[in-house]
């Protein structure tokens, strides 16, 4: 029963934290400033990421590192188990 609760506690926190990210996202679209050797954008794409949005960036960096562990855990193939139902 408690662990019912305590996951719908960090369930309700998660959407709290990302609907005031929503909410206090400012969504003024900037058009992007072209170099003169740069056509794509992507040093100002860079800039971006890595003055405005570093802590967003660092974020997604450890969120995406917990999801491969968790991927690595759960692909990761149990002998024990199986020497467990042979025998």
């Amino acid at each position: 029963m408690i662990s019912k609760i305590l996951n719908a506690l960090v369930s309700l926190l998660f959407l709290a934290v990302v609907g005031m990210s929503v909410f206090a996202t400012k969504w003024v679209v900037e058009p992007l400033t072209f170099v003169e050797n740069d056509p794509s954008g992507v040093i100002h794409i860079g800039m971006q990421i890595f003055t405005t949005y570093m802590v967003a960036f660092e974020v997604l960096a450890l969120v995406l590192l917990a999801a491969l562990i968790g991927g690595i855990y759960l692909a990761k193939d149990d002998d024990d188990d199986e020497e467990d139902v042979t025998a």
